[in-house]
C-alpha cells in the first residue's frame, strides 16, 4: 500500500483527489477502524490557519479564545456531516460506498 507524501496528504486533506496508485491507502483510511479519529485529524489540519486570528490586534483573551472557536466549531461540524464527507471521499476515488461500507451477513 503505498501512502501518499506530506504534500499530497495536505491536498487530500483539504479535498483533493488522490492519484489511483493511492486509491488503496485511501480505502483503507475510510474504512479503517481509527477512520473517524482520521477525519478529525484531517479537520484540525484544515483549521490551522485559523491560528493566524491570533496575530490580530486586541486583548490576549481574544487572540486565544477566537482560533479555539474556530477549532471547536469546525471539529463539531466535522464529526456531524462525517458519514457523508465520508461517502463523498469513497465516490470521488471510485468507490461504491454501497457495497465497502455494507455491513456483513450474520
Amino acid at each position: 500500500m503505498v501512502r501518499p507524501g506530506v504534500f499530497r496528504w495536505i491536498g487530500y486533506a483539504f479535498g483533493a483527489r488522490l492519484p489511483n496508485r493511492f486509491a488503496p491507502w485511501v480505502l483503507h483510511d475510510l474504512t479503517a477502524r481509527t477512520w473517524f479519529l482520521r477525519h478529525l485529524a484531517r479537520t484540525t489540519v484544515q483549521a490551522t490557519p485559523a491560528a493566524l486570528l491570533a496575530l490580530l490586534p486586541g486583548p490576549v483573551w481574544l487572540k486565544v479564545a477566537l482560533p479555539l472557536f474556530v477549532l471547536f466549531s469546525s471539529l463539531f461540524m466535522a464529526a456531524l456531516f462525517s458519514p457523508m464527507v465520508r461517502e463523498k471521499r469513497l465516490y470521488q476515488h471510485g468507490y461504491l460506498p454501497e457495497v465497502v461500507l455494507r455491513e456483513p451477513d450474520q
